[in-house]
């Protein structure tokens, strides 16, 4: 009786240790994929950041005014009228390419005559 309740023990105690080990490599596995991640994360930032600063480089009026000026020949560009801004209500609806009945071509047009953009 004696003999066999010492050799349940250490059974118990062996998969005891076992388990626990698992426990152990399940987490350091765990700690070094959120690590991973975190390092992924930042890179991302890292290069979010360096795409900021280079639109920022790019878009600077001096720099596209002397863009204008080198390519104006060739891009034929005329300043901007007040005229031409626009609410998004003045712009006119979308015109939809409808199937005739019974044909096989396509009708240009407007479809309905509401102005709303949806």
């Amino acid at each position: 009786m004696v003999r066999t309740l010492n050799i349940l023990f250490i059974l118990a105690v062996v998969i005891g240790a076992a388990t626990v080990y698992d426990l152990k490599l399940a987490a350091t596995k765990s700690a070094e994929r959120v690590a991973d991640l975190k390092r992924q994360i930042e890179d991302e930032r890292n290069a979010i950041r360096l795409l900021k600063a280079e639109w920022s480089v790019l878009n600077k009026p001096d720099r596209l005014q002397s863009l204008v000026e080198r390519y104006n020949e060739y891009l034929q560009l005329d300043p901007l009228e007040v005229k031409q801004i626009v609410t998004p209500e003045e712009i006119p609806a979308r015109p939809v390419m409808l199937e005739p009945i019974g044909g096989s071509g396509q009708m240009g047009g407007y479809a309905g005559n509401s102005t709303v953009i949806r």
